[in-house]
């Protein structure tokens, strides 16, 4: 008898091919054939390109959210209202209710309706109709996958000027008109404006009893951005259930855990504010804080942030009794240690982990004190529950053991690991990943234990995620031979069968690359070479596929800055870069970029070509803070090059400081210096790279002679005509630090002249008040800038002393051991104390600054003050035996 197996539900009654989405029943094929059979037949644009474009752009669906793009006649909006217009007077946006609204599919009739009426949207107006095809494939109908891209609908046409219009989802808040804060948020209807009117209205309905108290709160809710940062608010005591003490940080700060009874507010699916009641938090008693004092509870509320997830603050209270000030955070201690959790989405804590091992080091051995102190040291790396148990693994633990390759240095084989590799987890100590597993065997003829061998086992990752190298497992030994045999992660290449390290085949990969060479130019056979080149220099999946870019692959571009060799604009490159995954590159979302166009650039030089090829290899997702540069085009008009750069939103360092200097502390100061030497530090670690941090020169340029700049932040030695050398790059960092901390340019009170680079050549410095900045910074700052490039300190050494700077000043003795390694000691505490009092100058100069900030910079700014890049050994020329001769 034969037997029938039926898969309920699985395949489409109406063509018998498999449901893309079987849950509701959604055919692609079925959905297809209906657009060209119907639909396609009961509308027209009257123009045949335009109905074209529809009906590829209708083709495009994959899945039942996609979008159906429409033409959508003129006559379905309603409330049309201008919202901008152009720089000719021509409207460019308006908002409207599409009235019949987009067809979303329906489980229940297997097809689409229009369910969503009267829909707020946004007409973008083209006034020019060679722009609609272009413009239409900036935008996105595939909800699963763009999600980082506006929506877009369809295309009307305005009867009277007969220009087409894109109907794209609305970003525009319905209350005040203005821009949604964040469009690309599934919570896109939240709009800050309207959001910070509500709290301002709401002031008047609580109250800590406090003026100053109440003055912070207020200060703490108007710092709202997104939807996702938490509301601070004023939390009665009796709001408090179940509290227990967890934690003693010292003297003043005791940890308690407790139940809030209503709980904090969030910005909900439905986009509202709610309460998460009964939220459990932690309480920070900030003990004897008497009323006089109520600055410290300010200092102790600022080092917090209503945005980390690891330092989350909800609001502030007081004890009714004692009168103290309580801040509540979220909870993420440890309910074991009392320790802060190192995951607070696993609730995994290091601590409770590495106690757990060090336990655990009794039970095994293996019969070799250097190999069990190795393993041990291995072990104690776990810093997160996605870590890798590094272990000692019987040799009868392997199964089919098969050898693949061989070298000087020992053989490589297959194995199956029965039990398979160790993992932190969540619910238990450790789990096993999978039984049987595959792995690599790698034996170092190793029967004697060197360093080399050691330092190879630590060389591995035991990172099982964000890691570009080959993970290790553990150590096994031969029974007979009695090598040692390193167990490592199993990867192998699905095209030319080869072992890989990291997901990722490079001769595959170079070689896909290189047949594809003859499928583009750029029409210059030195533009071509410098792209090859690049794109086979990448050596990680994540590595940029440097490319030649079309120039007509950019819309949407604006001018954004310029300086002097070189003008700065964004863009939407259309089709986006490649990205690796499963096996292969593919381009998934149109991405926003920055195009630097190069001044007199047809004629490229050499010398250009070698500097990108020195400063252009960047993997995607580092955290050097370096941005990376995706290609190179063409402007078509003016035969000009241009640089295709990721875009960085925050826009020109100088601007954005000039903009934001009144709202800095010392804290974020020396976040963003962090970033910058960190980023600093990363070049300075290739041999072959120096930044020339003050230095920028024009495209064409041949002479290496000419010395081109900002004159402040160019090191004296190259102004004499010296070599560059990474010290100067520290000498230009020293600038930097002087201008964050000051808010002002260095030598920003006279004029750039052949005076300025004697002045400078002779040990001239930018002037600052002790009141301006900490002492110890200002040391630093002025080694960076001293005239002596040995005496200068190199990338590592400042970083490292940023990083001191930050923790002594914010961490607490607890907090501090942890990420330093020592106790916290006097110098830190001096250095604590040096930039609080320079916080509290800053207050009282900044307020005092203010009102008159713009007069300020006038009229201490020369008008002679060039901070555009020049030519500057025009400036030096006359006057050279003069500077050589105040030669350090």
């Amino acid at each position: 008898m034969s037997h029938i197996i039926t898969l309920e539900d699985e395949y489409c009654e109406k063509c018998g091919e498999q449901y893309i989405d079987s849950s509701y029943k959604w055919c692609k094929t079925c959905q297809i054939n209906e657009l060209k059979n119907s639909n396609i037949t009961n509308w027209t644009s009257e123009n045949e390109n335009i109905d074209n474009l529809i009906q590829e752009m209708q083709l495009k669906i994959k899945s039942k959210d996609d979008i159906v793009f429409e033409w959508i006649p003129y006559n379905q909006f309603d409330d049309i209202k201008e919202i901008e217009t152009d720089k000719d007077g021509f409207v460019r946006l308006c908002s409207a209710v599409w009235k019949n609204g987009p067809l979303l599919y329906c489980e229940n009739e297997c097809g689409y309706k229009r369910s969503c009426q009267n829909k707020r949207v946004t007409l973008k107006c083209l006034h020019n109709s060679q722009n609609v095809f272009n413009e239409v494939k900036a935008y996105s109908i595939n909800r699963d996958e763009y999600f980082m891209v506006y929506e877009i609908y369809g295309i009307s046409q305005a009867p009277n000027t007969e220009n087409y219009i894109l109907i794209l989802q609305c970003v525009y808040c319905e209350i005040c008109g203005k821009r949604y804060t964040n469009i690309y948020d599934e919570s896109s209807n939240w709009c800050k404006s309207c959001q910070i009117d509500d709290l301002k209205n709401n002031f008047v309905n609580w109250t800590s009893g406090n003026e100053e108290i109440d003055n912070l709160i207020q200060e703490m809710q108007l710092k709202i951005d997104t939807s996702d940062d938490k509301i601070f608010e004023w939390i009665p005591y009796n709001q408090l259930n179940d509290i227990k003490e967890i934690n003693k940080i010292d003297n003043s700060d005791t940890i308690y855990s407790a139940f809030w009874k209503e709980g904090p507010l969030h910005w909900d699916e439905e986009e509202r504010y709610i309460r998460h009641r009964n939220k459990n938090v932690a309480l920070k008693y900030l003990r004897d804080v008497p009323s006089e004092f109520l600055n410290e509870v300010k200092i102790k509320v600022y080092l917090y942030s209503i945005t980390r997830t690891d330092e989350l603050l909800y609001g502030i209270s007081q004890d009714p009794n004692t009168k103290n000030y309580i801040m509540i955070f979220a909870n993420t201690y440890c309910k074991k240690c009392g320790e802060k959790l190192t995951n607070l989405v696993y609730d995994w804590c290091k601590s409770c982990q590495i106690y757990d091992l060090r336990n655990k080091f009794t039970q095994w051995t293996s019969g070799h004190e250097i190999i069990d102190n190795l393993i041990q040291e291995m072990q104690l790396r776990v810093e997160t529950c996605h870590d890798i148990i590094f272990e000692w693994i019987p040799y009868n633990q392997f199964n089919d053991i098969k050898e693949i390759d061989r070298d000087d240095f020992g053989v490589v084989y297959s194995a199956i690991w029965k039990d398979g590799h160790l993992q932190c987890n969540k619910y238990e100590t450790y789990k096993r990943r999978q039984q049987n597993e595959a792995v690599i065997l790698k034996l170092y003829n190793s029967k004697n234990i060197t360093n080399d061998f050691l330092n190879k086992v630590k060389s591995y990752s035991i990172k099982e995620i964000h890691s570009d190298k080959q993970q290790i497992y553990g150590i096994t030994q031969h029974p007979d031979l009695k090598d040692f045999i390193i167990v490592l992660e199993y990867i192998q290449c699905e095209k030319c069968c080869k072992q890989l390290y990291d997901g990722w085949c490079k001769p595959c990969q170079l070689g896909e690359l290189t047949d594809n060479f003859t499928n583009w130019t750029s029409g210059n056979e030195k533009i071509d070479n410098l792209v090859q080149y690049m794109q086979l220099n990448i050596n990680s999946a994540e590595d940029v596929v440097f490319e030649w870019i079309p120039y007509d692959q950019f819309v949407d571009i604006k001018k954004i800055g310029r300086g002097g060799f070189a003008e700065v604009y964004s863009a939407i490159w259309i089709d986006g870069p490649f990205h690796h995954a499963y096996d292969e590159y593919s381009r998934n979302k149109p991405k926003e970029v920055a195009l630097k166009c190069l001044y007199n650039s047809k004629n490229i030089s050499d010398q250009f070509l070698n500097e990108i090829k020195a400063y252009s290899i960047k993997e995607y997702n580092s955290t050097d803070n370096i941005l990376p540069v995706h290609g190179i085009t063409q402007n078509p008009d003016t035969k000009d090059y241009i640089m295709v750069l990721d875009y960085a939103r925050g826009g020109d360092f100088c601007n954005w400081i000039n903009e934001n200097y009144n709202r800095l502390n010392w804290l974020y100061i020396i976040r963003i210096l962090s970033f910058i030497i960190g980023g600093l530090k990363i070049i300075h670690d290739d041999k072959d790279m120096v930044h020339h941090m003050g230095l920028c020169g024009p495209v064409g340029n041949t002479a290496k002679t000419e010395i081109y700049g900002v004159t402040p932040y160019i090191a004296p030695e190259v102004l004499r005509g010296e070599p560059y050398t990474k010290a100067a790059d520290i000498y230009s960092f020293g600038m930097i630090m002087y201008f964050v901390a000051t808010g002002k340019q260095p030598f920003s009170n006279c004029a750039h002249d052949q005076g300025l680079v004697l002045d400078i050549c002779k040990g001239d410095r930018p002037r600052i008040n002790e009141s301006e900045a900490p002492k110890c910074y200002t040391d630093m700052m002025k080694k960076c800038w001293d005239s002596k490039p040995n005496n200068r300190p190199n990338a590592a050494e400042i970083e490292e002393l940023i990083n001191l700077f930050y923790y002594s000043y914010s961490y607490d003795e607890s907090e501090f051991k942890k990420v330093m390694n020592i106790e916290k000691e006097e110098q830190h505490y001096k250095i604590k104390r040096q930039f609080k009092a320079s916080e509290e100058s800053r207050k009282t100069f900044i307020s005092s600054y203010e009102e008159n900030e713009n007069e300020n910079r006038r009229s201490t700014t020369h008008p002679e003050a060039i901070y555009t890049s020049r030519i500057i050994n025009t400036l030096t020329k006359e006057q050279i035996d003069e500077c050589l001769d105040c030669k350090i």
